[in-house]
């Protein structure tokens, strides 16, 4: 978020759980990152303080909803004044609200502050809470907005008497395959000896992607307020599940003095996207085997299905005419019935079961399908296995309407 210049409040990351609670509901697997900021600066305006904090996010589903859990440790030095500890609960809704518009989430903190002066030795301790939502609309863009420390915990120490300011932030970012650019607008009260500010941020985040040696990006953002103004630059480097990031922070306003920023993120169950394919490709040419094969077989089965319906047309038409043949002896013509109830009762068993086989059929191909799609297979395998199913089973007499459906919103879905 620092080589963002934090403007990140709509932004789906791990790093900004801390500045609006609604957005790590995106995150679906398990993840954590250690953290170390250094800097001269604050958005109210000069400082000197160390930053370590330690994060996790955990995706669980909470009475029937999708949900991510998150704690946060963070622990700041002021050089010269005092001492702040932060322990972070929060729990964020994953498309808990899906609107023409897009899908809102919603988002909350509660935190454990405790701020120590280094003068007198005297601590303090607070309560804090954060609300947020997210809205991540159809458009492609993403609007957040959050409240941070909505209560205005106060720490009354013998040489000090803060509080933790009340943040109001608005902001909007549009994510791209290669790209992420971010914009936000925050309120806050006075805090730390300063008066209230407002401070306007923006950032920009490049990919360059590397087939082999994982992803690099760089970062930059620039943040403007009345107190501070500063520009920051970054990079990153991800491979696999790890990522390591370092932001460089230049104040723009009265001393210039750089400070740094490094993080580094692990994301427990992600895999090497290229092992990903490989093996989707590996089932689809098992898939394409398989549904030869019970082409092949479903052809074998319906020629043997002709030859048994032809054999019982000729039975009918034998025990029509021995019928006709023997219209005066009653004890054979109740024989000649019977037998011709059986045959047709035959025949009706004979197409049921060739119905129950299409069905069997369809409803295995079509999970074949709903695997591939699980697996994460492009848009275009997707819609040419469901075109060969519809093609398939159309005018059999069998429901493809799960099919149909499912092809016309893969259609919708790629079009917007």
């Amino acid at each position: 978020s620092q080589g963002l210049a934090n403007s990140v409040t709509a932004l789906d990351d791990i790093d900004s759980m801390v500045i609006n609670p609604a957005v790590m509901g995106s995150v679906r697997k398990f993840q954590t990152g250690a953290h170390f900021l250094s800097s001269f600066r604050t958005p109210q305006g000069d400082a000197d303080f160390r930053n370590y904090s330690l994060n996790f996010l955990h995706p669980r589903m909470f009475y029937g909803k999708f949900g991510t859990f998150g704690a946060v440790f963070r622990y700041q030095d002021s050089a010269l004044s005092q001492t702040e500890k932060t322990f972070q609960f929060g729990y964020s809704t994953w498309q808990f609200l899906r609107t023409s518009k897009g899908v809102v989430d919603f988002g909350f903190n509660l935190k454990i502050l405790q701020a120590a002066s280094k003068k007198s030795n005297d601590s303090a301790m607070g309560l804090g809470f954060d609300a947020g939502a997210v809205l991540r609309a159809v458009s492609g863009y993403n609007f957040g907005l959050s409240f941070l420390n909505i209560n205005n915990p106060s720490f009354n120490l013998v040489d000090l008497k803060d509080k933790a300011p009340f943040v109001m932030r608005f902001g909007v970012s549009r994510s791209k395959q290669d790209y992420v650019i971010s914009a936000d607008f925050a309120s806050r009260t006075s805090s730390g000896g300063s008066d209230g500010s407002y401070t306007a941020s923006s950032g920009f985040e490049y990919l360059w992607r590397t087939y082999r040696w994982g992803i690099f990006s760089t970062r930059a953002g620039l943040n403007l307020g009345g107190d501070s103004s500063s520009f920051a630059l970054g990079f990153s480097y991800k491979h696999l599940a790890s990522e390591i990031y370092y932001a460089m922070l230049i104040p723009l306003t009265r001393s210039v003095v750089v400070g740094h920023g490094l993080s580094v993120i692990l994301r427990f169950g992600d895999r090497d996207t290229e092992s990903e394919y490989e093996k989707l490709i590996k089932q689809e040419v098992k898939y394409r085997k398989d549904l030869l094969e019970a082409l092949e077989e479903s052809s074998r089965r319906e020629m043997s299905m002709k030859n048994e319906l032809k054999e019982l047309k000729e039975d009918v038409g034998g025990l029509t005419r021995k019928i006709k043949e023997e219209t005066r002896k009653n004890i054979e013509i109740t024989k000649v019935k019977r037998d011709l109830e059986t045959a047709m009762e035959r025949q009706k068993i004979e197409e049921r079961e060739r119905l129950l086989q299409k069905k069997f059929q369809f409803g295995r191909d079509f999970e074949s399908y709903l695997r591939l799609k699980a697996g994460g297979a492009p848009v275009p395998v997707l819609k040419g296995v469901l075109q060969r199913i519809i093609t398939q089973y159309q005018g059999s007499g069998v429901d493809i309407s799960q099919a149909t459906l499912e092809l016309q919103k893969l259609i919708t879905e790629n079009r917007e």
